[in-house]
C-alpha cells in the first residue's frame, strides 16, 4: 500500500506531466536559438532517482526536447533509449567528474554511444593527488599545476571519446575564474587543451556566481563554448569564485539578463544549452516548467 507520502510524490509527477500536456501541447518545443530547450536532470534529481521513466514523461509534457543526463542512470542503455524515445527526446550530452573519468572512462563511452550521447562533459575537475578531503577544499585549494594537470588530462580523453564519435566537454564552477599571477583557471584551461579535442559548456549561473561576465566570455571563447547552462543566480546573491552555493532560481527570475545573452551568442556555435537549477523554493519540476515557459515565451 502506498503511504500518502508516496502518492504525492508520484501523483505530483503524474499532475505536472497532465497539466504541463495541456498548457504547452501547441506550442514548439523550440526555444532561443532555434533549437530544443534542455534540461541538465540533476534539477530534478529526486524524481530521476525515485522513477527516472516517469521523471522523463514529466519532463517531455512540459516541453523540453533535450535532456543531460548527471553522470551514468542506473538503467541499461537500451532502456534508457527506449525511455527517452519513447518521450520524444534526446539525451546529446552527460556529465562525468574527473575522479570519475579516471576510473571508467571507457564504461561511459560505451554507454554514451548506446543511448545517442555525443558529448560527454567534465562536471568537476580533480587533482593527481589525494590532499584535498572535499570539494569545497579542493575548490578553494587548486593550483595552476593542478590546472595543467586538468588540461592534460581532458586532452588525454578527448582522444578517446573522439574514437567513439564523441566529444569531450568541460565544464564551469565558479573556481576556472580565479586569476593566478593575472591569468584565470578558465583562461588557461582554453590555452592548455587541444581544441580539436575539448569544448567547453559555459555554465551562466556559475559564471555570474563567480563575478565573470558571460558576454565577455561568449565573445572572447565564441569559438570553444559549444554549449550552456542556463542558470540563473537570485538578485540577492553574493559573488565571489569561492562560492560553493551558485543561490539559484528559476531562469527570468534572477539577475542574468537572458534576451542581451542570447541575442549575443551565435546559433551555429552554440548547438546545446539545458537548464539548470540547484536549490529551491518550490517543487524542482514545477521550477523546471517556469523556467521552460520563460525561454518559450523569450523565443518570441
Amino acid at each position: 500500500m502506498l503511504t500518502r507520502r508516496a502518492f504525492l510524490q508520484h501523483g505530483s509527477l503524474a499532475l505536472v506531466a497532465m497539466t504541463s500536456l495541456d498548457v504547452f501541447a501547441a506550442k514548439p518545443r523550440r526555444g532561443p536559438l532555434d533549437k530544443p530547450v534542455g534540461l541538465q536532470l540533476w534539477t530534478i534529481r529526486d524524481d530521476v532517482a525515485r522513477d527516472l521513466p516517469a521523471a522523463l514523461q514529466a519532463v517531455s509534457a512540459i516541453g523540453y526536447g533535450e535532456v543531460e543526463f548527471a553522470g551514468v542512470p542506473k538503467q541499461p542503455a537500451a532502456e534508457v533509449r527506449a525511455m527517452l524515445r519513447d518521450n520524444g527526446l534526446t539525451a546529446p550530452s552527460m556529465h562525468c567528474s574527473m575522479a570519475d573519468a579516471q576510473q571508467d572512462l571507457q564504461q561511459r563511452i560505451d554507454y554514451a554511444s548506446a543511448i545517442g550521447t555525443r558529448y560527454i562533459v567534465i562536471s568537476y575537475p580533480s587533482t593527481a593527488d589525494s590532499r584535498f578531503k572535499d570539494g569545497n577544499a579542493l575548490a578553494a585549494g587548486m593550483t595552476p599545476d593542478d590546472w595543467k594537470w586538468n588540461a592534460e588530462q581532458l586532452n588525454r580523453m578527448g582522444e578517446l571519446t573522439r574514437r567513439a564519435g564523441i566529444t569531450c566537454g568541460y565544464h564551469n564552477h565558479g573556481m576556472e575564474f580565479r586569476a593566478y599571477a593575472g591569468v584565470t583557471a578558465y583562461d588557461e584551461l582554453l590555452r592548455l587543451t587541444d581544441a580539436k579535442l575539448v569544448t567547453m559548456q559555459l555554465d551562466i549561473g556559475w559564471a555570474v556566481a563567480a563575478g565573470a561576465d558571460p558576454l565577455r566570455l561568449l565573445a572572447r571563447h565564441a569559438d570553444r563554448i559549444s554549449s550552456l547552462h542556463i542558470k540563473d543566480v537570485r538578485k540577492d546573491a553574493r559573488t565571489g569564485v569561492d562560492r560553493v552555493d551558485t543561490q539559484t532560481t528559476e531562469v527570468g527570475n534572477g539577475r542574468v539578463d537572458w534576451p542581451k545573452l542570447f541575442d549575443a551568442m551565435d546559433p551555429q556555435r552554440i548547438r546545446h544549452y539545458f537548464v539548470e537549477q540547484e536549490n529551491f523554493e518550490r517543487p524542482p519540476l514545477e521550477s523546471a516548467k517556469l523556467s521552460f515557459g520563460y525561454l518559450s515565451r523569450l523565443k518570441a
